[in-house]
């Protein structure tokens, strides 16, 4: 989500009032960054390198306790 498509999605998901998880391979730089200023609180950024199983693993991760904590 750091450019291109995903990025667009993610915003465009996020003005539809969905709850986006934006998988980032730079959470600080300026795609993620753009994300958080234009978008809601519902958009959450994570750091993700798809090419890394530790990466992929956390995010599993923190969206379950994420989707958890928002159903109780």
């Amino acid at each position: 989500c750091d450019t291109g498509f995903g990025h667009e999605l993610a915003k465009e998901l996020d003005k539809r009032g969905i709850t986006v998880f934006a998988g980032c391979l730079f959470p600080h730089g300026q795609g993620a960054q753009n994300l958080k200023e234009f978008c809601s609180d519902k958009l959450q950024i994570i750091h993700l390198d798809v090419t890394t199983d530790n990466h992929v693993s956390n995010a599993v991760i923190k969206v379950t306790k994420s989707l958890r904590a928002d159903n109780q």
